[in-house]
């Protein structure tokens, strides 16, 4: 009876060191990824990625087409990174799909600029390994906000989901997105 009780202590112990050793590397990273954030940055192109973000998702040219009820979005664009160092980004294109109910016509056109914050870690680190990011699996959210993946600075509204698949044809697909290294500023 004895050593069976100082076995379960044992397991215990090692137990609530590691959740503690857990509790420690997560307060890491965050404090990591406050540092690497703690600046915008602007990109030679003139893109600026904010204060709290890794990246931003750009399409400068979207084409909306409405059909009744159904409204979509649909383009490519590009994806900018933030490196932890603040000097240098990584950037490629990536195509872009969004869809609502919110149409009321049948029709057709050029729509306005889309930027997109990628504010989290995780969403960064998906597209970056040439994951496609759907907003059904990220906090997407309008306005900034602490515990948001995605925010949509401009272009769509919460009513839209969407998706963002790396590369700009179906060759990205199969090989992954070309990425670039592009110079990037912090802006004080």
């Amino acid at each position: 009876m004895f050593n069976w009780f100082k076995t379960h202590a044992k397991l215990l112990a090692v137990i609530a060191a590691s959740l503690g050793a857990s509790a420690a590397a997560a307060n890491i990273f965050q404090a990591n990824d406050d540092w690497i954030t703690r600046f915008a940055v602007q990109t030679a192109s003139g893109h600026e990625i904010p204060v709290g973000a890794f990246g931003v998702f750009v399409v400068e040219r979207p084409r909306e087409a409405t059909l009744l009820h159904l409204r979509g979005k649909a383009g490519h664009g590009e994806v900018i990174l933030r490196g932890d160092h603040g000097r240098e980004c990584l950037s490629f294109q990536a195509r872009f799909a969004a869809g609502d109910f919110g149409g009321d016509s049948i029709g057709g056109h050029l729509a306005d600029p889309i930027k997109v914050v990628l504010q989290s870690r995780r969403v960064a680190r998906a597209l970056a390994r040439g994951h496609e990011v759907v907003s059904d699996s990220y906090r997407v959210t309008v306005l900034p906000h602490v515990h948001a993946d995605i925010v949509l600075a401009e272009g769509l509204g919460d009513s839209f989901g969407f998706v963002i698949n790396p590369g700009r044809n179906l060759m990205g697909d199969i090989f992954g997105a070309r990425t670039q290294r592009v110079a990037c500023r912090p802006m004080s």
